[in-house]
């Protein structure tokens, strides 16, 4: 606290009545204590705290330059000074007061570093580092200098200086972990890989606890396709920091990639018993069950995750999906709508629940859903192709069409939107615009095989352009040889081209690759009755009758058949 001046009075002696008392002797003079100019400066210094925690920047600086100019020898001040005039963005006076802050303490490593960054963020590197390289001249010890001189070489992409930098300090400080592991992670960006085992494993040894050396070296062992040693090092790294989730995140990843899933599974479960209330070895163990597809499992591991972390999303998406994937579509909505109710605008959330609503065709709310997503993005084309799927969905034909084509012009070439626009099209009979479409789609992407077969089967449909079709539907097959739905193109085609056995050969390759489809089997049943087999075609057309019982057709076809059937057994016995 600043000492007001103390007056001092004079002492009075007690009036006496008397006659003619002799006059007093003078008063003294007032004493005035000395000002405590270190106290004054110290109490502005302490206020100007004060006032830039509470956001006064602007005062916080007013009382610190009144610190200075009580007390002006003291760096600290200076450095102060420079610190809140840059986050003020005044960085030409905060350099300025750096600069005095070096002259007034030499040896100041503060100082030093508070006058590099500046001239950084000034993109002034010569000035920075000539700044860094006077600081290593004046404090040849100080780590940080080093440290911050290599940085800044880094950033220059001058890696050759930033490691000679680097070991400069190691030759004055063997034992300077980070210093070590960042060589190690210069090396490991000039590809040396030995170099950069060497250092991590120097940097490791001095510090077992160093997590992220553990990493680089792990990483080191994967990059050169070396898993086992890298199963090993992330196992020593578990060992040395059993608490830090990463290193299992990345064993875990690391055997499911080496196919060694169970092993995974086992090195997860153990650490779930050691750490059970680790949210994030609970996650990794549901993700390793659900790669096995032990569903039950993994919505059992990612509920205890939720236990943990109510407001975790990731997880709580996860969930969901686990729950769609095994087919429990009313828990995997309440889980959706729950998402929503912590994060309304959850993208990922609403486009899982509108497939959900489409799936189960609630195709209102599908379409709802969506129509939502689309309003909070409406800059993402994607959302448009799912807002515009779930009409086509819904048999809104027309709002399909028109979705697809705003989202179209968003992005010209998401080929995904042409492709289904190309669908819509050919659904309410546009022939050539949904031609248009699926060409669109192969210049986008000449490999991509869902287009070759579509445009191909349309053609085969429609009996039109059928060596193209055969030669559209052949090249989807060379993207996906066992598709066995583009083999039921490639047959249909044939048959309609007249190849009436290439297409018999093709039709039963296509029920063997293909799950069961009732328009495969009625291909297959047309392709029998051309080919004299009225038999295979009766039976195939059943099956065919079975798995769509809606299918009129069908019937007619496998009813007419069976009477010629009867027919022509009926004249064999006659004959006979």
């Amino acid at each position: 606290m600043v000492l007001a001046a103390l007056l001092v009075g004079c002492a009075v002696t007690p009036r006496v009545e008397t006659a003619a008392p002799p006059p007093p002797p003078p008063a003294p003079p007032p004493r005035v204590l000395a000002r405590d100019l270190k106290a004054e400066a110290y109490y502005h210094y302490a206020l100007a705290h004060l006032l830039a925690n509470s956001g006064q920047l602007k005062n916080a600086i007013t009382e610190i330059r009144e610190a200075i100019q009580i007390d002006p020898d003291q760096a600290v001040l200076r450095i102060q000074l420079a610190q809140w005039l840059a986050r003020s963005e005044a960085v030409p006076e905060a350099i300025e007061s750096a600069k005095q802050a070096t002259a007034l303490d030499p040896l100041n490593q503060s100082a030093y570093l508070m006058l590099a960054n500046l001239y950084r963020a000034q993109k002034q590197p010569a000035e920075a580092v000539a700044t860094l390289e006077e600081g290593i001249t004046k404090l040849p010890n100080a780590a940080d200098l080093y440290l911050h001189l290599a940085r800044l070489y880094t950033d220059q992409k001058a890696p050759a200086k930033a490691r000679d930098t680097l070991l400069r300090l190691v030759a004055t400080q063997p034992t300077h972990m980070q210093a070590l592991y960042l060589l190690g992670r210069l090396a490991i960006e000039a590809e040396q890989w030995d170099g950069a085992i060497g250092y991590l494993k120097n940097a490791i040894d001095i510090d077992p606890g160093y997590d992220e050396a553990w990493i680089a070296l792990g990483y080191v062992h994967e990059i050169q396709k070396k898993e086992s040693e890298a199963v090993e090092v992330y196992r020593q790294a578990i060992a040395a920091n059993p608490a830090n989730p990463v290193f299992l995140d990345r064993l875990g990843d690391l055997l499911i990639r080496m196919g060694k899933v169970q092993e995974a599974e086992v090195e997860v479960e153990r650490l779930v018993q050691q750490v059970p209330g680790e949210p994030q070895l609970w996650m990794k163990l549901g993700a390793i069950y659900y790669d096995q597809k032990r569903y039950d499992k993994a919505t059992e591991a990612l509920r205890r995750v939720i236990q943990f972390e109510p407001g975790n999303l990731r997880a709580r998406y996860f969930l969901a999906t686990v729950l769609t994937d095994s087919g429990r579509d009313a828990e995997a909505v309440a889980e959706l709508e729950r998402i929503l109710g912590l994060d309304p605008r959850s993208l990922d959330a609403r486009v899982q629940l509108g497939f959900l609503h489409g799936r189960a065709k609630r195709h209102a709310e599908a379409t709802r859903v969506l129509r939502e997503a689309v309003n909070i993005d409406p800059k993402r084309p994607d959302l448009f192709l799912y807002l515009g799927t779930a009409y086509y969905r819904a048999e809104e034909y027309d709002r399909a069409e028109a979705t697809l084509q705003e989202g179209l012009t968003l992005d010209a070439k998401q080929k995904d939107l042409h492709f289904q626009l190309g669908v819509v099209n050919e659904k309410v009979g546009r022939f050539d615009n949904a031609v248009q479409a699926f060409r669109q789609v192969i210049v986008l992407d000449p490999k991509h095989a869902e287009a070759y077969n579509y445009l191909g089967y349309m053609y085969a449909e429609k009996g039109t352009n059928l060596d193209e079709a055969v030669s559209l539907i052949t090249k989807a097959l060379e993207i996906e040889p066992d598709n066995g739905y583009f083999i039921d193109s490639l047959g249909w085609a044939l048959y309609q081209r007249g190849d009436y056995p290439g297409a018999l050969v093709q039709l039963r390759r296509a029920v063997e690759r293909a799950k069961e489809d009732p328009v495969i089997y009625d291909h297959l049943g047309d392709a029998y009755l051309k080919n004299g087999m009225l038999e295979e075609a009766i039976s195939a057309w059943e099956v065919s009758a079975r798995l769509d019982p809606q299918n009129g057709a069908v019937r007619k076809k496998t009813q007419e058949a069976q009477e010629q059937l009867r027919r022509l057994k009926g004249d064999r016995s006659k004959v006979q």
